[in-house]
């Protein structure tokens, strides 16, 4: 992959350009092949003139985190009530996650609090805020939403995304089938559902509209 050249024809290195390169990489060859060696060699650059940039991978995961964040779209001129721009950030959110599936799968148990993640999360507590919720509440809201969106992400890459997803669903549902109906009877009495379609969209929706029902619930009256 080229990097963009300065007039004098020395390579320009920023986190950006770092931050563009290893999703490429983490996405093409996966997290367990990854190292800071092999984002150099891509880079065209020697190891310890990356560290200059990112101190570490933990460092480097963080910005990858960051970078996928600042991908959701939070439009400030947004009138719709409350409800519907969570709800939209929300799936807008999980798209970002499932296009970067190797992301999704860094992000749990880790603090997203790059400036995009800072900027995600000023948002959607303002949100909260604004539409009259106390800051316990918002706070609350802003920290269900993420938890929900980015566990089910994590959960749904882990379980498998693109060409392989139907016959890894048919093979469950064919798991499930086989249990003894005498033991696990509810079980195997929603086996094809389980994995039916439509898919995961549909069930993420579900979950999502009920944490802000819920959240509704509390919402002061106006």
């Amino acid at each position: 992959m080229a990097l963009g050249l300065s007039d004098d024809g020395v390579t320009r290195l920023d986190r950006a350009r770092i931050a563009r390169t290893a999703l490429e990489l983490l996405e093409a060859e996966g997290a367990d092949a990854f190292s800071m060696r092999r984002l150099a060699t891509a880079l065209q650059i020697k190891s310890p003139s990356l560290y200059w940039h990112v101190r570490s991978k933990d460092e480097l995961f963080d910005l990858l985190i960051d970078t996928v964040l600042g991908e959701v779209p939070l439009p400030e001129d947004d009138t719709r009530p409350w409800a519907e721009r969570l709800h939209r950030i929300g799936l807008d959110l999980r798209r970002e996650l499932l296009a970067h599936p190797q992301v999704a799968q860094l992000m749990p148990g880790r603090l997203a609090f790059g400036p995009h993640g800072l900027r995600l999360a000023d948002h959607m507590i303002g949100v909260l805020r604004r539409a009259g919720f106390d800051d316990r509440l918002a706070s609350y809201g802003y920290l269900l939403l993420m938890f929900y969106v980015v566990g089910f992400a994590a959960q749904e890459t882990a379980f498998g995304k693109g060409p392989e997803n139907p016959a890894r669903l048919a093979e469950i549902s064919d798991f499930l089938n086989d249990l003894p109906s005498d033991r696990y009877p509810n079980l195997v009495a929603v086996a094809d559902t389980l994995t039916a379609r439509p898919g995961l969209t549909s069930r993420f929706e579900l979950g999502l509209t009920g944490i802000l029902t819920g959240l509704a619930q509390d919402h002061p009256a106006p």
